[in-house]
Protein backbone atom coordinates (compact mmCIF):
# COMPACT_ATOMS: atom_id res chain seq x y z
CA UNK A 1 0.00 0.00 0.00
CA UNK A 2 1.05 3.79 -0.95
CA UNK A 3 -0.22 6.39 1.18
CA UNK A 4 0.33 10.15 0.08
CA UNK A 5 -1.44 12.58 2.34
CA UNK A 6 -2.77 15.89 0.78
CA UNK A 7 -3.14 14.51 -2.41
CA UNK A 8 -4.96 16.11 -5.41
CA UNK A 9 -7.65 13.87 -6.61
CA UNK A 10 -7.68 15.49 -10.22
CA UNK A 11 -4.62 14.23 -10.53
CA UNK A 12 -6.07 10.54 -11.13
CA UNK A 13 -10.21 11.05 -11.69
CA UNK A 14 -11.18 10.42 -15.07
CA UNK A 15 -12.99 14.09 -15.10
CA UNK A 16 -9.25 15.84 -13.81
CA UNK A 17 -12.15 17.45 -11.14
CA UNK A 18 -11.23 17.30 -7.22
CA UNK A 19 -9.97 18.78 -4.12
CA UNK A 20 -7.76 17.35 -2.09
CA UNK A 21 -7.91 14.40 -0.14
CA UNK A 22 -6.48 14.29 3.57
CA UNK A 23 -4.80 10.74 2.62
CA UNK A 24 -5.06 8.70 -0.60
CA UNK A 25 -3.94 5.20 -0.23
CA UNK A 26 -3.05 2.84 -3.25
CA UNK A 27 -4.26 -0.95 -2.65
CA UNK A 28 -3.07 -2.93 -6.02
CA UNK A 29 -4.09 -6.17 -4.08
CA UNK A 30 -5.84 -8.30 -1.11
CA UNK A 31 -3.19 -7.82 1.72
CA UNK A 32 -3.36 -3.37 0.39
CA UNK A 33 -6.32 -3.39 0.96
CA UNK A 34 -6.83 -5.18 4.60
CA UNK A 35 -3.89 -2.71 5.35
CA UNK A 36 -5.60 0.23 4.21
CA UNK A 37 -8.78 -1.02 6.65
CA UNK A 38 -6.22 -0.94 9.42
CA UNK A 39 -4.47 2.48 8.88
CA UNK A 40 -8.50 4.27 8.82
CA UNK A 41 -8.99 2.30 12.26
CA UNK A 42 -5.77 3.19 13.91
CA UNK A 43 -6.40 7.27 11.96
CA UNK A 44 -9.73 7.41 13.85
CA UNK A 45 -11.13 8.52 10.11
CA UNK A 46 -14.79 8.89 9.52
CA UNK A 47 -14.67 10.21 6.07
CA UNK A 48 -13.97 7.07 3.70
CA UNK A 49 -14.40 6.73 -0.22
CA UNK A 50 -13.68 3.52 -2.43
CA UNK A 51 -12.63 3.86 -5.94
CA UNK A 52 -10.96 1.97 -8.87
CA UNK A 53 -10.03 4.27 -11.96
CA UNK A 54 -12.31 7.44 -10.75
CA UNK A 55 -14.26 7.06 -13.70
CA UNK A 56 -17.80 7.67 -12.76
CA UNK A 57 -17.35 10.27 -9.76
CA UNK A 58 -17.68 13.97 -9.19
CA UNK A 59 -15.81 15.25 -5.90
CA UNK A 60 -16.08 18.55 -4.70
CA UNK A 61 -13.88 21.31 -5.08
CA UNK A 62 -13.47 21.08 -1.39
CA UNK A 63 -11.03 19.66 0.82
CA UNK A 64 -11.58 16.15 2.04
CA UNK A 65 -10.89 15.46 5.08
CA UNK A 66 -10.54 11.41 5.05
CA UNK A 67 -9.07 9.17 3.11
CA UNK A 68 -9.85 7.97 -0.93
CA UNK A 69 -8.70 4.19 -1.17
CA UNK A 70 -8.05 3.62 -4.80
CA UNK A 71 -8.12 -0.49 -5.35
CA UNK A 72 -6.46 -1.24 -8.84
CA UNK A 73 -4.64 -4.24 -10.05
CA UNK A 74 -0.78 -4.96 -10.28
CA UNK A 75 -0.04 -5.96 -13.10
CA UNK A 76 0.75 -9.79 -12.51
CA UNK A 77 -2.40 -10.11 -10.90
CA UNK A 78 -4.87 -11.79 -13.13
CA UNK A 79 -8.05 -13.48 -13.30
CA UNK A 80 -8.15 -17.07 -12.98
CA UNK A 81 -10.80 -20.27 -13.84
CA UNK A 82 -12.05 -22.10 -10.79
CA UNK A 83 -13.89 -24.39 -12.99
CA UNK A 84 -16.54 -25.36 -16.02
CA UNK A 85 -16.48 -21.69 -16.66
CA UNK A 86 -16.14 -20.05 -13.02
CA UNK A 87 -14.27 -17.01 -12.93
CA UNK A 88 -12.50 -15.38 -10.11
CA UNK A 89 -10.90 -11.86 -10.00
CA UNK A 90 -9.39 -9.41 -8.15
CA UNK A 91 -11.52 -6.53 -7.03
CA UNK A 92 -9.16 -3.59 -8.64
CA UNK A 93 -8.63 -5.65 -12.25
CA UNK A 94 -9.95 -3.32 -15.02
CA UNK A 95 -12.96 -4.61 -16.19
CA UNK A 96 -11.81 -4.60 -20.01
CA UNK A 97 -8.76 -6.85 -19.44
CA UNK A 98 -10.92 -9.35 -17.56
CA UNK A 99 -13.12 -9.30 -20.90
CA UNK A 100 -10.09 -10.07 -22.61
CA UNK A 101 -9.12 -12.93 -20.33
CA UNK A 102 -12.37 -14.58 -20.86
CA UNK A 103 -12.66 -14.53 -24.49
CA UNK A 104 -9.25 -15.52 -24.71
CA UNK A 105 -10.49 -18.89 -22.41
CA UNK A 106 -13.53 -18.97 -24.97
CA UNK A 107 -15.79 -17.86 -21.96
CA UNK A 108 -19.14 -16.18 -22.77
CA UNK A 109 -21.49 -13.85 -20.69
CA UNK A 110 -19.28 -10.54 -20.61
CA UNK A 111 -18.34 -9.52 -23.91
CA UNK A 112 -21.23 -6.71 -23.68
CA UNK A 113 -18.70 -4.46 -21.59
CA UNK A 114 -16.48 -3.83 -24.42
CA UNK A 115 -15.16 -0.42 -23.74
CA UNK A 116 -16.81 0.55 -20.27
CA UNK A 117 -14.03 1.86 -18.39
CA UNK A 118 -13.24 1.06 -14.94
CA UNK A 119 -12.60 -1.90 -12.38
CA UNK A 120 -14.31 -5.27 -11.38
CA UNK A 121 -14.80 -4.12 -7.64
CA UNK A 122 -16.59 -0.89 -8.98
CA UNK A 123 -18.16 -2.68 -11.93
CA UNK A 124 -19.84 -5.21 -9.13
CA UNK A 125 -20.63 -2.37 -6.62
CA UNK A 126 -22.42 -0.09 -9.22
CA UNK A 127 -23.82 -3.16 -11.28
CA UNK A 128 -22.98 -1.17 -14.66
CA UNK A 129 -24.57 -2.45 -17.55
CA UNK A 130 -24.62 -1.80 -21.18
CA UNK A 131 -26.83 -2.72 -24.42
CA UNK A 132 -28.54 -5.12 -22.56
CA UNK A 133 -26.21 -6.54 -20.28
CA UNK A 134 -25.71 -5.78 -16.82
CA UNK A 135 -22.53 -7.31 -14.14
CA UNK A 136 -25.58 -8.77 -12.06
CA UNK A 137 -26.00 -11.71 -14.56
CA UNK A 138 -23.38 -13.49 -14.73
CA UNK A 139 -22.00 -12.57 -11.10
CA UNK A 140 -21.78 -15.96 -9.11
CA UNK A 141 -20.38 -14.33 -5.39
CA UNK A 142 -18.54 -11.42 -4.27
CA UNK A 143 -15.84 -11.86 -1.40
CA UNK A 144 -16.48 -8.31 0.31
CA UNK A 145 -14.59 -6.74 3.52
CA UNK A 146 -17.13 -4.85 6.18
CA UNK A 147 -15.54 -2.20 8.04
CA UNK A 148 -18.50 -0.81 9.71
CA UNK A 149 -17.00 -2.02 13.13
CA UNK A 150 -13.00 -1.99 14.02
CA UNK A 151 -13.32 -5.95 14.05
CA UNK A 152 -13.73 -5.72 10.47
CA UNK A 153 -14.68 -9.23 8.68
CA UNK A 154 -14.22 -10.79 5.10
CA UNK A 155 -17.12 -13.30 3.76
CA UNK A 156 -18.44 -14.51 0.96
CA UNK A 157 -22.16 -13.30 -0.61
CA UNK A 158 -24.27 -14.19 -3.36
CA UNK A 159 -25.66 -12.36 -6.17
CA UNK A 160 -28.70 -12.17 -4.26
CA UNK A 161 -27.41 -10.89 -0.64
CA UNK A 162 -25.69 -7.91 -3.34
CA UNK A 163 -29.93 -7.26 -4.68
CA UNK A 164 -28.78 -5.50 -7.19
CA UNK A 165 -30.71 -2.58 -8.87
CA UNK A 166 -30.44 -0.66 -12.06
CA UNK A 167 -26.90 0.56 -11.78
CA UNK A 168 -26.44 0.15 -7.88
CA UNK A 169 -26.43 -3.31 -5.30
CA UNK A 170 -26.03 -3.07 -1.54
CA UNK A 171 -22.43 -2.03 -1.46
CA UNK A 172 -23.42 0.94 -3.05
CA UNK A 173 -25.89 1.80 -0.31
CA UNK A 174 -24.84 0.79 2.66
CA UNK A 175 -20.82 2.68 2.10
CA UNK A 176 -19.38 0.19 4.77
CA UNK A 177 -18.63 -2.84 2.99
CA UNK A 178 -16.10 -3.40 0.15
CA UNK A 179 -15.40 -5.83 -3.12
CA UNK A 180 -12.36 -7.70 -2.32
CA UNK A 181 -13.06 -9.93 -5.16
CA UNK A 182 -15.65 -11.60 -7.25
CA UNK A 183 -16.55 -14.61 -9.34
CA UNK A 184 -18.31 -15.00 -12.62
CA UNK A 185 -20.08 -17.84 -14.10
CA UNK A 186 -19.40 -17.82 -18.03
CA UNK A 187 -20.64 -20.23 -20.24
CA UNK A 188 -18.24 -21.95 -22.51
CA UNK A 189 -18.20 -21.09 -26.05
CA UNK A 190 -17.85 -22.75 -29.56
CA UNK A 191 -15.47 -21.52 -31.86
CA UNK A 192 -18.02 -19.90 -33.95
CA UNK A 193 -19.80 -18.07 -30.90
CA UNK A 194 -16.35 -16.71 -29.56
CA UNK A 195 -15.86 -15.21 -33.04
CA UNK A 196 -19.11 -13.51 -32.47
CA UNK A 197 -18.68 -12.22 -28.91
CA UNK A 198 -15.57 -10.49 -30.17
CA UNK A 199 -17.10 -8.93 -32.66
CA UNK A 200 -19.43 -7.58 -29.91
CA UNK A 201 -16.91 -6.28 -28.08
CA UNK A 202 -15.58 -4.74 -30.75
CA UNK A 203 -18.35 -2.81 -32.21
CA UNK A 204 -19.08 -1.68 -28.63
CA UNK A 205 -15.75 -0.04 -28.29
CA UNK A 206 -16.30 1.41 -31.43
CA UNK A 207 -19.18 2.40 -30.59
CA UNK A 208 -18.10 4.11 -27.80
CA UNK A 209 -15.36 5.69 -29.85
CA UNK A 210 -17.84 7.06 -32.00
CA UNK A 211 -20.43 8.25 -29.98
CA UNK A 212 -19.17 9.49 -26.94
CA UNK A 213 -16.95 12.31 -26.25
CA UNK A 214 -13.88 10.71 -25.09
CA UNK A 215 -11.33 13.69 -26.28
CA UNK A 216 -12.84 15.28 -22.98
CA UNK A 217 -12.54 14.19 -19.53
CA UNK A 218 -15.90 13.19 -18.33
CA UNK A 219 -17.61 11.17 -15.66
CA UNK A 220 -19.80 8.45 -17.89
CA UNK A 221 -23.61 8.63 -17.87
CA UNK A 222 -24.43 11.95 -15.98
CA UNK A 223 -28.39 10.79 -15.51
CA UNK A 224 -30.14 7.26 -15.23
CA UNK A 225 -32.25 6.60 -18.71
CA UNK A 226 -35.77 7.52 -17.25
CA UNK A 227 -37.18 3.95 -16.31
CA UNK A 228 -40.33 4.59 -13.89
CA UNK A 229 -43.57 4.05 -15.79
CA UNK A 230 -45.28 6.90 -14.07
CA UNK A 231 -42.41 9.43 -15.34
CA UNK A 232 -42.62 7.66 -18.79
CA UNK A 233 -46.24 8.72 -19.24
CA UNK A 234 -45.50 12.33 -17.97
CA UNK A 235 -42.99 12.48 -20.52
CA UNK A 236 -44.98 11.16 -23.27
CA UNK A 237 -48.18 13.56 -22.28
CA UNK A 238 -45.32 16.24 -23.35
CA UNK A 239 -43.38 14.92 -26.31
CA UNK A 240 -46.13 12.21 -27.35
CA UNK A 241 -43.54 11.46 -30.36
CA UNK A 242 -41.46 9.30 -28.00
CA UNK A 243 -43.94 6.53 -27.84
CA UNK A 244 -43.09 5.02 -31.19
CA UNK A 245 -39.29 4.94 -29.97
CA UNK A 246 -40.50 3.81 -26.18
CA UNK A 247 -41.56 0.93 -27.68
CA UNK A 248 -39.67 -0.65 -30.38
CA UNK A 249 -36.05 1.44 -30.14
CA UNK A 250 -35.56 1.56 -26.18
CA UNK A 251 -36.90 -1.09 -24.65
CA UNK A 252 -39.47 0.58 -22.36
CA UNK A 253 -37.39 3.14 -21.59
CA UNK A 254 -36.68 6.77 -22.51
CA UNK A 255 -33.43 7.55 -23.28
CA UNK A 256 -31.89 10.83 -21.20
CA UNK A 257 -29.75 11.87 -23.84
CA UNK A 258 -32.61 12.57 -26.80
CA UNK A 259 -34.62 13.89 -23.72
CA UNK A 260 -32.17 16.37 -22.62
CA UNK A 261 -31.43 17.37 -26.40
CA UNK A 262 -35.27 17.75 -26.97
CA UNK A 263 -35.35 20.39 -24.00
CA UNK A 264 -32.56 22.37 -25.60
CA UNK A 265 -30.18 21.65 -23.15
CA UNK A 266 -27.38 20.06 -25.67
CA UNK A 267 -24.65 22.23 -25.56
CA UNK A 268 -25.63 24.15 -22.18
CA UNK A 269 -22.25 25.50 -20.51
CA UNK A 270 -20.90 26.75 -17.58
CA UNK A 271 -17.61 27.87 -17.20
CA UNK A 272 -15.42 24.41 -18.77
CA UNK A 273 -18.53 22.37 -17.75
CA UNK A 274 -20.67 21.57 -20.76
CA UNK A 275 -23.49 19.15 -21.90
CA UNK A 276 -21.87 17.39 -24.78
CA UNK A 277 -22.62 18.11 -28.30
CA UNK A 278 -21.56 14.87 -29.15
CA UNK A 279 -23.37 12.76 -26.40
CA UNK A 280 -26.02 14.68 -24.23
CA UNK A 281 -25.92 12.65 -21.70
CA UNK A 282 -22.21 13.81 -20.47
CA UNK A 283 -21.27 16.64 -19.12
CA UNK A 284 -17.68 17.26 -19.85
CA UNK A 285 -14.51 19.24 -18.82
CA UNK A 286 -13.54 21.58 -21.33
CA UNK A 287 -10.24 22.00 -19.65
CA UNK A 288 -10.56 23.84 -15.98
CA UNK A 289 -13.77 23.21 -15.07
CA UNK A 290 -14.59 22.62 -11.67
CA UNK A 291 -17.77 20.76 -9.90
CA UNK A 292 -19.33 23.74 -9.01
CA UNK A 293 -19.96 24.30 -12.49
CA UNK A 294 -20.93 20.65 -13.36
CA UNK A 295 -23.33 20.69 -10.02
CA UNK A 296 -24.92 23.73 -11.54
CA UNK A 297 -25.57 22.51 -15.14
CA UNK A 298 -27.19 18.92 -13.15
CA UNK A 299 -29.53 21.24 -10.66
CA UNK A 300 -30.81 23.68 -13.50
CA UNK A 301 -31.30 21.05 -15.68
CA UNK A 302 -33.26 19.12 -13.14
CA UNK A 303 -35.36 22.47 -12.25
CA UNK A 304 -35.70 22.56 -15.97
CA UNK A 305 -37.29 18.98 -15.58
CA UNK A 306 -39.21 19.97 -12.63
CA UNK A 307 -40.98 22.50 -14.14
CA UNK A 308 -41.45 20.74 -17.87
CA UNK A 309 -42.80 17.24 -16.21
CA UNK A 310 -43.41 17.61 -12.79
CA UNK A 311 -40.49 15.01 -11.62
CA UNK A 312 -36.47 15.20 -11.22
CA UNK A 313 -34.48 12.79 -12.64
CA UNK A 314 -31.79 10.45 -11.39
CA UNK A 315 -28.22 10.93 -11.04
CA UNK A 316 -26.03 8.52 -12.10
CA UNK A 317 -22.83 10.04 -11.57
CA UNK A 318 -21.72 9.08 -7.83
CA UNK A 319 -21.32 12.79 -6.31
CA UNK A 320 -18.33 12.58 -3.56
CA UNK A 321 -18.34 15.82 -1.10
Amino acid sequence: MTIHQDFSLSNILWYKIGGKAKYFLECSNRVDVLHAIDFINIKKLKKIFICGLGSNVLFSDDYFDGAVIRIVSEKNISPFIKKDGLVEVFAGEILGDLVKFCLDNSLLGLEWAGGLPGTVGAGVRGNVGAFGGEIKDTLFTADIIDYSSNDFSTKTVTRDDLQFVYRGSLIKTQKKNIVLSSSFQLRKGSSEEVLHAREVYERNIQFRKDHHPLEYPNCGSVFKNIRKKEEIEKILSVFPEFKEDVETKWHGKIAMASLIEKIGFKGYRIGDAQISQKHALFIVNLGQAKAKDVLQIIQDLQDKFQVTFGFVPEVEVEIVK
